[in-house]
């Protein structure tokens, strides 16, 4: 049985990668804060590990840049570092809003771009897994240490829809994602660490959802008597984007178990 640490195993997708570890045999052993620090940890007593360490955020991070560099960057390269040591895989976890003109995504862009360069010409085992918009049961509205103009868009459309309150989007709506199942990103996490090193895997559906519809979705499968409102576009997200996954590899696309994800919140209100 390999020992794969998890980076960060205590939140929504590490919880999930750790339950998915231990149904393909494997024991999973959570590397997370405040005991287990990317930028400070000096040893990996694992046979892998999965890296969902980072700072999240994309208006989150404007103005924090310099920590976002030391958590996305900088705790990155010292998982590379540690883990060539004993010559064991690292799967590090990317994100489908690469190229965006954000922290966050100029970060986790960065560490991927350093992880592939290692692989490709130092033969270290890293691959990328590019993870997609992830949800399902338990997700956090906010992320850690978030504002409240900062929000996961399923959680806060769920939520407020089963409350009857206004469906908050920002901008037009119009905004493309791809909209993946959090199993469905666990799954491939997990399945990554044979590799193949030095590429990178997408963790998503291929299929695009407008936010606009996503909501609109969420306010169907709810019966809710919420209405739609437009709020400003959040700072440092392009109005019409498209993050969708261009090599899928995830079967399951929205609004693939939405009714479990709705009721888990609905037992939360």
């Amino acid at each position: 049985m390999k020992r794969v640490g998890v980076t960060g195993g205590g939140g929504f997708i590490g919880q999930a990668v750790n339950r998915e570890l231990i149904r393909q045999g494997f024991e999973p052993v959570t590397l997370d804060m405040p005991k287990h620090d990317v930028r400070t940890i000096t040893s990996l007593d694992v046979d892998a590990v999965i890296n969902l360490a980072g700072v999240l955020g994309t208006e989150e991070t404007l103005g924090a840049e310099a920590h976002a560099v030391e958590v996305n960057i900088l705790g990155a390269l010292r998982i590379y570092d540690l883990a060539a040591e004993r010559d064991i895989p690292v799967v590090q976890i990317g994100t489908g809003h690469k190229g965006q003109p954000n922290p966050y995504a100029i970060t986790k862009g960065a560490a991927e771009d350093i992880g592939l360069a290692r692989a490709r010409f130092r033969g270290e085992k890293i691959v990328v897994v590019r993870a997609f918009h992830a949800y399902g049961p338990a997700q956090k509205m906010s992320p850690p240490h978030g504002t409240a103009t900062v929000r996961k868009i399923i959680p806060s459309f769920v939520c407020r829809a089963l409350t009857d309150m206004d469906v908050e989007v920002n901008g037009s709506g119009q905004q493309a994602v791809d909209l993946v199942h959090v199993n469905d990103v666990a799954a491939t996490l997990a399945e990554a660490i044979d590799g193949p090193y030095g590429m990178v895997i997408e963790a998503g559906t291929g299929k695009p959802t407008t936010v606009l519809d996503a909501a609109r979705d969420i306010i169907a499968a709810t019966s809710s008597a919420s209405q739609i409102v437009h709020r400003p576009m959040r700072a440092g997200e392009p109005e019409y984007s498209s993050v969708v996954a261009e090599s899928p590899t995830c079967p399951n696309p929205w609004p693939y178990r939405l009714d479990e994800t709705i009721d888990w919140y609905r037992g939360k209100l």
